[in-house]
């Protein structure tokens, strides 16, 4: 067993890129040049007229590869049905789906959790002090929605457009909560509103500092804080330089790569975005001192405000003249704050970098992290016209993403540099939803990500360490990947803790059957619930495939292992389980088989084999 564990730790680690060079590409945080070429030997077939629902319909294993791409993890029986319904009709049901109330859902854990004395009194908690709270509802709706697509859209949109509970707002429950609401309610809608949605939110403005900022007093040397029109501009629309639709760097006369701002543009942009606060006092306030304060007002503090509505304009505290903005768009000066708001995001919407700069990060998150130019070329495309002359649609982002040829195609699985690491949370909510968690609690609090696998493993949607996300999308790891000039964002928190720390986070949940802790600090005297009342996978199907005992007939054994292995093939690796991983899966459960182990043993080392291996980590 201990061989097994460290073969597929070394096939799981030594994962790598090949050396072959191809043209680079831009993103936030790019330091490192890479050699320029013009050949490559791309596909460049349409996907979604290929593989379209109604034409050739998917195998089990095309499935689940699909929803790899498209979920954060798919049962058999959702595999099936996606096989029979194709992919096309599946995205057409998902796009119909998402109608989770966040909020309402934060109120009832508050409440559950009977967190302070407001609750005696038949009031709602206070929103100060409900610290870990989103991680609560994240994993409710993770577990108990049927917006598959949305949720996994949701994630991907958090990692470009962040907001951190390791920060200030870590207190703030309900914020981080909204924030998140936003998202998943514009994850189906056009990037424009996406965009101003964002930039008002008072999360947002809080945590890149754009809420309460005033307009210039040169007499008290005080200008307008430059933070948010920077990041908006550099990690939320469109990027460093000037790219091409294909996401392939500009270049001028001499040859250098054409920068898409500059300081003066961050500055006339920080104009932009001053006068802005809250609405109003948050529900949370006490009554009596929201009534001795008075209104609401530019400059009060966050513990006191709403932030479940978007920012307020303050005209007082706007800067005022105008403002010279991207590609020689002139605001006037005279009109109202928020129209200057409006114009900006107009501006930087309808900026060409967006389709290719957007999308790139989309198609990293949900698919690969190299993707070709024309499949980076026909998402822009997507982005720029839905086909009914609509801009910033993600519905038809999302379809050319997941819909493409280079996504489709099996073919590609055989380039070197095709793929993704998979981010721990996805590995791990990948296996509690193929074998259906369950736990006869009710609930699923998990403290144990909380306490445990999100240190080991560092990562917790909304809690990124800063800014620029977990990863950032240009990051190379030492070695074959950086030679190549080639990126693999996820290995930027895979190190020699979280990946030895990963064996540890899918042992306990797939041998010692607690897929989450459960211990809650909500639980008279800080208890454990009892044991029954743990969460598990659900595996029965699995272990019915095991005549129990299985040592009595090794070769029935082996027979009803290719059985087992072909089924965690189809949920968990998609049908890219090698042989070389498959034999010694294989002949580690035959010992185990052959000595100890009963049919429940041998399928859970088998589910935790699988998971450990490379053909699980690593998506192709």
């Amino acid at each position: 067993m201990k061989k097994l564990i460290f073969s597929c730790l070394i096939l799981f680690i030594g994962y790598n890129i090949n050396a072959q060079q191809y043209q680079d590409y831009i993103g936030s945080g790019h330091t490192v040049g890479v050699k320029v070429t013009t050949s490559n030997n791309y596909q460049s077939a349409n996907g979604f007229n290929s593989i379209n629902g109604t034409g050739l319909m998917p195998d089990q294993k095309s499935a689940s590869r699909f929803l790899a791409h498209a979920t954060l993890g798919a049962d058999f029986e959702t595999i099936n049905n996606v096989s029979q319904i194709g992919f096309s009709q599946w995205l057409d049901n998902q796009f119909n789906q998402g109608n989770y109330g966040f909020l309402e859902h934060l109120d009832e854990t508050l409440t559950v959790a009977a967190y302070n004395q407001h609750i005696a009194d038949g009031l709602i908690p206070d929103d100060f002090g409900t610290y870990g709270f989103f991680r609560y509802v994240w994993w409710e709706s993770i577990m108990k929605g049927n917006d598959l697509l949305r949720d996994r859209v949701s994630l991907a949109l958090s990692e470009i457009f962040v907001i951190s509970a390791k920060s200030d707002l870590f207190d703030y429950a309900e914020g981080i909560v909204h924030f998140h609401e936003t998202l998943y309610d514009n994850a189906f809608g056009n990037f424009r509103d996406l965009l101003f949605d964002v930039t008002m939110h008072p999360a947002m403005g809080f945590y890149l500092s754009h809420m309460n900022n005033p307009k210039a007093n040169p007499t008290l040397n005080r200008f307008p804080d430059e933070n948010y029109a920077r990041e908006v501009m550099q990690l939320f629309s469109i990027g460093l330089y000037e790219l091409n639709n294909n996401g392939t760097r500009k270049k001028d006369a001499n040859g250098n790569f054409i920068p898409t701002y500059d300081n003066l543009d961050i500055q006339e942009f920080a104009k932009i975005f001053t006068g802005l606060s809250g609405d109003n006092w948050s529900r949370h306030a006490w009554d009596a001192g929201a009534i001795n304060w008075g209104p609401y007002n530019f400059g009060e503090g966050i513990w006191g405000t709403d932030l479940t509505k978007p920012m307020k304009m303050y005209e007082g505290w706007h800067q005022t003249g105008s403002k010279s903005l991207l590609r020689g768009k002139i605001v006037p000066a005279g009109q109202s704050g928020m129209k200057d708001v409006n114009d900006a995001i107009d501006n930087l919407f309808n900026h060409p970098n967006v389709g290719p700069f957007i999308g790139r990060l989309l198609i990293q998150r949900l698919v690969k992290s190299n993707p070709s130019p024309e499949y980076i070329d026909r998402v822009a495309t997507a982005f720029n016209n839905n086909g009914n002359g609509v801009r910033g649609d993600m519905k038809a982002v999302i379809r050319a993403i997941l819909m493409d040829s280079e996504a489709r195609d099996c073919s590609w699985k055989e380039v070197d540099h095709h793929g993704m690491l998979k981010e721990p949370i996805v590995r791990y909510t990948h296996l509690l939803r193929a074998f259906n968690a369950y736990n006869n609690f009710g609930r699923f609090y998990n403290n144990a990500w909380f306490f445990r696998e999100e240190q080991a493993q560092e990562q917790h949607p909304m809690e990124s360490p800063s800014v620029f996300n977990f990863f950032l999308p240009d990051y190379q790891p030492r070695g074959r990947i950086t030679n190549a000039g080639r990126f693999a964002p996820e290995f930027q928190i895979f190190n020699s803790s979280t990946s030895l720390n990963y064996i540890n986070v899918a042992h306990n949940a797939a041998i010692w059957t607690y897929a989450f802790n459960d211990y809650t600090e909500w639980m008279p005297n800080h208890e454990n619930i009892q044991d029954s009342e743990r969460t598990r996978i659900n595996i029965a199907d699995e272990i019915n495939l095991i005549t129990e005992p299985p040592k009595d007939n090794p070769s029935l054994l082996s027979q009803e292992l290719d059985e087992l292995l072909d089924r965690l093939d189809i949920i968990l690796t998609h049908g890219n389980l090698s042989d070389g991983s498959r034999a010694i899966i294989k002949n580690g459960l035959m010992e185990l088989g052959a000595s100890w182990a009963d049919a429940e043993t041998v399928t859970r080392y088998a589910i935790y084999y699988v998971m450990i291996s490379p053909d699980y980590a690593i998506l192709k």
